[in-house]
């Protein structure tokens, strides 16, 4: 084969190689598809080239001409698509975007089913030193027209680009615009064989073509697939070795082996060569890599893993200094920076240098003074500072700096990028990091890292300031505590003789009460029975009453003897076994003549399973009665329900349940409480004072138990009930909240 032939051979694998490692870069972004559409086609059409002018044979000679043609007719259309994704005309104007696109690919679809007619060619012939070449036909000139239409096209649109273009996509434009004009220029000469008969040096140019492109991606981030070749290049020296191991064992264990068992040495071979690499494969892998790395500092890493990493340190260290030394140590170890520093802006705005690595004594005066052109950078903006595109766009009078100095100084500190750290909306501070020890740019991943691990910092670091400042308010605050403290002893100490004192006044009171109003009680039954003489109705009906109102009064004497000894800790209770269906059909019975005469029915629903009886104290007997008189006092007609059931487990509820006044749902909040009564209730029953079912609740208490009331609202009736637990005093139950639930909407 002739040079010609091989240059078409190494332009077809080079742009197959490039096309292929920019679509497995990113498969779904637009500028990768258009690109690999673009190298593929230039790929075909190099291959075709080399199989046309070297095939002996015309059938196999037209046929790849035929391949040939149609790869070339798509390679300027499929530029010019690349060319508006690269400019974003796809994102500017979508409409006309694609008018222009379908427009474009509908003109190579018919030209590519022209191509296969006479008209476009007549077949294949021998031209100059080649086997084949195309013999155009009468209208074969059409496609070298709209050839080099789309190519100016293209030309116009990328030199237009570039005059607006900032930084990157300069960079990026102007080696496209290059490589374009030197690879189309060239590739358009393969018209003159089959038009003026003169020699064609156009794969040769295309071969350059490949290079300028490959240098866009390499310097200026374009498709970003840097780390897939260096991925590629240790994929090829370990089957490099792999093959070298497999020829030596093979050699080897041939002659070894070959007077003994013949042409089996092959298989034992291959069996050896399959257990060594099966054992060997990953420490050669990872040997390779290591050495790869430490040869050129590119250190592949994981982005999953290194989020995880930095939010493990970000969410459980609180020391500053230890958190940071704890993310350099990461951060750097990642991306094999040079320098790695963090400055905060204090309580009076004022930049102060927090952390640093790999720098000298020159970082102070970065910091020093700063604090104005920070916030001039970072006002509107929260993006990465690259320094080095800065630079190059200031030197290019594309960008003005808010310092030229300070944009001088940070690039001669070798500093590469200034990452903004902002906490709840407001900058915070600054992350500089050096250039890595390669010389490479930061990447597109590894700009996008930065910006979700410099949000996760600013968070800690905010954090980690709030945990300095509590500790040095919690050391000046120690002191005020101490004092207070002391005195809150003494207060309480007061308050707890003053407490004593009150409850010591209730006791003696009550019980100074208790006896005369029993002499009373006593008395007033005598003078009723005519013990000192017959008594006329009306007195006897007067002395009703007033043994009702001693009964009332007894009654709240012995409501603040029950609270006294309760609270105190004085009340003993006699824990018997009671059945609890028993002593409910009891008050149901010593009440239901109260229910008589207000027209009440007052019934006990016997259970329908036995219930078992309950370890307690013979005061839930009041608990009871209080439940039941309460019912008849607040409703005025209708019926009264009293139940006894073996539930929740464990445990046995009582519960009356009436058609009474109901309860609102502000009101359940002041059932249960010390002289509180439900809001209303004084308008039914005005002798009470609220404390009947506080001290229900201090006794189901006591029992472990829990009491509780439901209702639907204002004369809709309400259910009270308790529940406590079967073994009372040995139960692991702890007392409950009281239980309110209000059924009403």
């Amino acid at each position: 084969m002739n040079f010609f032939a091989w240059s078409s051979i190494i332009t077809s694998f080079l742009a197959f190689a490039v096309g292929f490692l920019v679509l497995y870069k990113n498969r779904r972004r637009l500028l990768n598809i258009t690109w690999f559409l673009t190298s593929v086609s230039i790929g075909v059409w190099s291959f075709s080239l080399f199989k046309v002018v070297t095939s002996k044979v015309y059938i196999s000679a037209l046929a790849w001409q035929h391949i040939l043609d149609i790869s070339a007719i798509f390679l300027p259309i499929f530029f010019f698509h690349f060319t508006l994704v690269l400019l974003k005309f796809n994102k500017k104007s979508i409409r006309r975007y694609k008018i222009i696109i379908f427009t474009s690919y509908l003109i190579a679809c018919l030209l590519a089913i022209f191509s296969f007619t006479s008209l476009f060619k007549l077949g294949v012939i021998k031209t100059l030193d080649f086997n084949y070449w195309i013999n155009p036909g009468v209208f074969y000139p059409i496609f070298p027209c709209i050839f080099l239409t789309y190519i100016l096209l293209s030309l116009f649109l990328l030199v237009n680009g570039y005059k607006y273009a900032l930084g990157v996509d300069k960079g990026q434009i102007k080696y496209v615009l290059i490589g374009m004009i030197v690879g189309f220029t060239g590739g358009s000469t393969n018209f003159l064989p089959q038009l003026m008969k003169i020699y064609p040096i156009g794969n040769y140019f295309v071969l350059f073509y490949i290079i300028f492109i490959a240098y866009a991606i390499s310097r200026y981030r374009l498709m970003d697939i840097r780390l897939i070749i260096l991925r590629s290049i240790t994929f090829g020296v370990i089957i490099s070795l792999i093959t070298i191991i497999f020829a030596g064992v093979s050699g080897i264990v041939a002659t070894l082996f070959q007077d003994l068992i013949g042409s089996k040495s092959n298989i034992i071979s291959g069996l050896i060569v399959g257990i060594l690499v099966s054992i060997g494969y990953q420490p050669l892998r990872r040997l390779i890599e290591y050495s790869t790395n430490r040869l050129l500092y590119k250190k592949r890493y994981d982005p999953d893993e290194l989020l995880s990493k930095i939010n493990s340190i970000t969410s459980s260290i609180l020391n500053l200094s230890q958190l940071l030394k704890s993310a350099s140590e990461i951060l750097v170890g990642t991306f094999h920076s040079s320098k790695f520093s963090v400055a905060l802006l204090d309580k009076n705005n004022k930049l102060k240098l927090v952390y640093h690595e790999g720098f000298n004594g020159t970082i102070e005066k970065f910091t020093a003074g700063k604090e104005k052109i920070l916030n001039l950078y970072f006002k509107d903006s929260r993006d990465i500072q690259v320094i080095d595109e800065m630079k190059a766009r200031f030197e290019a009078g594309e960008y003005q700096p808010k310092n030229v100095e300070l944009l001088s100084a940070l690039y001669e500190m070798d500093i590469a990028l200034i990452i903004p750290l902002f906490a709840k909306e407001e900058l915070t501070g600054i992350i500089a990091v050096g250039n890595k020890k390669s010389g490479d740019p930061y990447n597109q991943q590894d700009l996008n890292i930065w910006k979700i691990i410099s949000g996760q910092l600013a968070v800690a670091i905010e954090n980690a300031r709030l945990y300095d400042e509590l500790k040095k308010f919690n050391i000046n605050l120690q002191q005020k505590v101490d004092d207070a403290t002391q005195e809150l002893r003494n207060a309480n100490r007061s308050l707890r003789e003053m407490d004593q004192m009150k409850s010591d006044f209730i006791s003696i009171a009550s019980h100074q009460l208790r006896t005369p109003l029993t002499v009373i009680k006593g008395y007033i039954s005598m003078i009723q029975e005519g013990s000192f003489g017959k008594v006329s109705p009306v007195i006897t009906e007067q002395l009703g009453k007033v043994y009702q109102s001693n009964e009332r009064l007894i009654g709240l004497v012995e409501n603040l003897l029950d609270i006294s000894r309760i609270e105190s800790g004085r009340q003993e209770f006699d824990w018997i076994s009671i059945d609890f269906s028993k002593l409910a059909a009891t008050v149901v019975d010593n009440l239901k003549q109260n229910a008589k005469n207000k027209n009440i029915r007052l019934s006990f629903i016997k259970p329908k399973s036995p219930v078992p009886q309950v370890i307690a104290d013979k005061k839930i007997h009041e608990v009871m009665m209080n439940f039941v008189d309460n019912a008849i006092k607040y409703t005025k007609a209708g019926k009264i329900e009293v139940s006894v059931a073996a539930q929740p487990a464990g445990m046995v509820t009582f519960s009356v349940k009436d058609t009474g006044r109901g309860v609102t749902k502000q009101g359940m909040e002041y059932l249960f409480k010390k002289f509180s009564r439900g809001k209303g209730s004084f308008q039914v029953h005005t002798e009470g004072l609220g404390l009947g079912l506080f001290v229900a609740k201090m006794l189901i208490d006591a029992h472990h138990g829990v009491i509780g009331v439901e209702s639907a609202g204002v004369d809709k009736g309400a259910k009270f009930f308790f529940s406590i637990p079967l073994d009372g005093p040995k139960s692991k139950i702890k007392p409950s909240e009281p239980i309110c639930r209000y059924l009403g909407e």
